[in-house]
């Protein structure tokens, strides 16, 4: 059963992996070269620095943006091409019924497929992940927070595509068409990442809290929109390498401002602000700034400083790896609650 499962998929497995051998050739070269640059003009840079930064970081493009993509779609695509019709296939040519017959049972059957199937989709992501975090060493470490890589890097890509694959599996246990089935794959993967990405990696480990000056802010300004009143607005980091969550403006008081408040002060403190000169005429283009304004801004955020300050919500550079493996931990224990249900299905419900 084990030699007739990967006769099966014998053509395809070889086929990516060529394809990644190819990848991983031209990854290395280019790599040692991007790091010997970066050795030679970022690491002791003295004089130039913001050019030499720049240049470095539109090195390679064409294969910085094929890895971006890669590593993205990479994981939904094992899922779509390799998970899905895995099971789905069987079922919809009836080939399962020949296997089932011919002294073989049903969980070896699916055991033997399902771990052929899984191994080569989790070794694909895993040298995949590998190449590609490697060849971004040198770029990630000029102005790169880990925490923007978070799906593209280290282990939960890994995490990704073996939960595709294993919810491709079972929706084609279901589903029994191959083409449905590949949609629907889809479709659950993008929710499962959405989910994941909104509502449960945020909340994986309690957040740290860093109360700043308004001073501080690395976003200080004004907004206002559809002819509302102008109101104050501020954002800051908690620091280089984090994963700010949310910025608030609290009051003297420790209460979050409101916009009522926010209005308020900037009307009584920043009149040159909250009543703009007019434009001196029609269109689109920028205003020229009233002489004092610029004076008149920095007299605000002095006043703002005083009235109110900052409480930024992050998780700190050294929690990347702990929420590398819980997140990765969650996909993997979400594969094997559908690789569970596959084998629930086929005992209860297939025929």
């Amino acid at each position: 059963m084990t030699r007739f499962a990967w006769l099966q998929s014998r053509t395809q497995t070889l086929g990516v992996y060529a394809m990644l051998g190819a990848l991983a050739i031209a990854a290395a070269i280019t790599g040692v070269h991007l790091s010997n640059l970066y050795h030679s003009h970022i690491l002791h840079c003295t004089i130039g620095c913001d050019l030499a930064t720049t240049q470095f970081l539109h090195s390679d493009t064409f294969l910085r943006n094929s890895f971006d993509v890669l590593s993205l779609v990479t994981p939904a695509l094992l899922g779509i091409f390799w998970g899905a019709p895995l099971l789905a296939r069987e079922f919809e040519a009836g080939t399962y019924r020949l296997a089932w017959t011919q002294s073989v049972t049903r969980s070896r059957w699916l055991t033997t497929k399902l771990a052929t199937g899984a191994g080569a989709v989790a070794t694909i992501a895993g040298i995949l992940t590998l190449v590609i975090t490697w060849w971004y060493r040198a770029l990630d470490k000029v102005g790169s927070n880990p925490y923007d890589l978070f799906e593209r890097r280290d282990i939960a890509p890994i995490g990704y595509a073996v939960f595709a694959f294993a919810a491709g599996a079972l929706i084609g246990v279901v589903i029994r068409r191959v083409v449905p089935t590949m949609a629907a794959t889809l479709g659950v993967y993008v929710g499962a990442r959405i989910v994941t990405t909104r509502l449960i990696r945020p909340h994986l480990l309690p957040p740290l809290h860093k109360t700043l000056s308004m001073l501080n802010a690395d976003g200080f300004g004004f907004v206002s929109s559809d002819g509302s009143p102008i109101t104050l607005v501020a954002k800051a980091s908690a620091g280089s390498n984090t994963w700010t969550q949310s910025t608030q403006i609290l009051t003297s008081t420790g209460h979050v401002a409101s916009s009522a408040q926010l209005t308020a002060f900037v009307q009584q403190y920043c009149p040159a602000i909250a009543n703009p000169p007019a434009p001196g005429a029609p269109g689109n283009g920028p205003v020229k700034a009233a002489p004092g304004v610029a004076d008149a801004f920095h007299a605000c955020r002095d006043e703002a400083a005083r009235v109110f300050h900052l409480a930024v919500t992050y998780q700190p550079a050294s929690r990347y790896w702990a929420l590398q493996w819980l997140e990765t931990g969650i996909f993997v224990a979400l594969a094997a609650l559908a690789i569970g249900g596959c084998y629930w299905w086929i005992a209860r419900r297939a025929r």
